[in-house]
């Protein structure tokens, strides 16, 4: 039995990492073990945790039938190589063993821990990265050049797209994107924020509902789903603070906003929660901060992530029942516009029933999704 063996931090594993285990199963492996490791012994810990950092391999390889997870390297201290081998030695006797690699990491072999151990028991698998030189002699050691294009992407590559709230579709497994933005990763800590600007702990949940259900929706109508997970943990931000403090907020930052919003908490803790994400937390996306500043009004042209963030506020799985909310939910899985007009309508009733005066701004955004909706039938 030959049994490729992929390790690394995996954080978070990529594309890059996927061909290089497809290519060792073309070149004769009989499995590829992908073994995300708990501390390089020669690099900065990890940012995702070890439980997270194996979903995410279990995502990437869940279709592959050849491809397995192994914890083997998720021990105590650093993890080097010859360890791992003699590991999987005791769990897999008689196998014949292939250490995964790119070609930056050839030139470095003669340094490896342990390394007549390690060239005794183990052979190495070469994956072509650009820039870098596969014809490297390495002496005893077993080396062999996977027929595979030039690996490109990597884990700073992947993380860098992130920051900027962009799923990295040409980078990431879908998954394990999709994984990213329902946790949170490789995010600044917005849970702790919501903490510091008040939120109660119900709050907090509703806000986890909203991340789980704007995540589901980008996915399922084709936003972007970091983006939706941000705008989701900070559109209610400004929730908890007194009407005085919100409009103070907005005051200065020099918001131009009609008096029937700043004259209610209600209406107002979403243009000041785009501030506070802006000015406060470093959040500059122009689109999420439009989609916290409209999620409670809604606004006339509307993009996708901001009818996402509006419905998905309206009909996550914490909400408590309300009259219309099962229909909302069904309505949302094949029809966007339709919910968000739904919403708005039910809205519009509510208020109005109370004696209250609905929102100019949600009136004119229903006017232009009814019209788009009669010109589309």
């Amino acid at each position: 039995m030959h049994i490729g063996i992929l390790g690394g931090m995996m954080d978070p594993i990529h594309i890059g990492h996927m061909n290089a285990a497809r290519a060792a199963l073309r070149a004769g492996m009989d499995t590829v073990l992908i073994a995300p490791c708990q501390a390089p012994a020669h690099r900065a810990a990890p940012v995702a945790s070890a439980e997270a950092r194996v979903d995410m391999c279990r995502l990437a390889a869940a279709k592959e039938n050849k491809i397995k997870v192994s914890t083997v390297d998720l021990r105590e201290g650093p993890c080097y190589t010859a360890d791992t081998i003699r590991i999987l030695q005791d769990q897999y006797p008689g196998a014949e063993l292939w250490w995964i690699i790119g070609a930056d990491k050839l030139p470095t072999l003669p340094c490896w821990r342990d390394k007549e151990y390690l060239f005794a028991h183990c052979g190495f698998l070469v994956c072509p990265r650009t820039f870098s030189d596969v014809s490297i002699q390495v002496p005893d050691a077993r080396i062999r050049i996977l027929d595979a294009e030039a690996i490109t992407a990597s884990s700073g590559q992947v993380v860098a797209a992130l920051h900027t709230y962009h799923d990295a579709a040409d980078l990431l497994p879908h998954d394990v994107s999709r994984y990213i933005a329902l946790h949170g990763l490789y995010q600044p800590d917005y849970t702790s924020a919501l903490s510091r600007f008040g939120l109660s702990g119900s709050r907090v949940q509703h806000t986890l509902g909203v991340r789980e259900t704007a995540v589901d929706l980008a996915d399922r109508f084709g936003a972007r789903m970091q983006a939706a997970a941000v705008a989701a943990m900070l559109h209610d931000i400004a929730k908890a603070m007194p009407l005085t403090e919100m409009q103070d907020v907005v005051s200065r930052w020099d918001l131009a906003l009609p008096d029937e919003i700043l004259k209610s908490g209600n209406l107002l803790h979403g243009p000041a929660g785009a501030a506070i994400a802006e000015h406060e937390l470093g959040v500059l996306d122009p689109e999420i901060l439009s989609a916290i500043a409209c999620h409670t009004v809604g606004k006339p042209g509307m993009s996708k992530l901001e009818k996402i963030l509006f419905i998905a506020d309206a009909i996550e799985p914490n909400r408590r029942p309300y009259p219309g909310l099962e229909e909302l939910r069904q309505l949302v899985q094949t029809d966007l516009d339709a919910a968000v007009l739904a919403s708005m309508r039910r809205t519009r009733e509510y208020v109005l029933s109370k004696g209250g005066r609905f929102c100019t701004i949600t009136e004119a955004a229903m006017q232009e999704l009814a019209a788009q909706k009669e010109e589309n039938a």
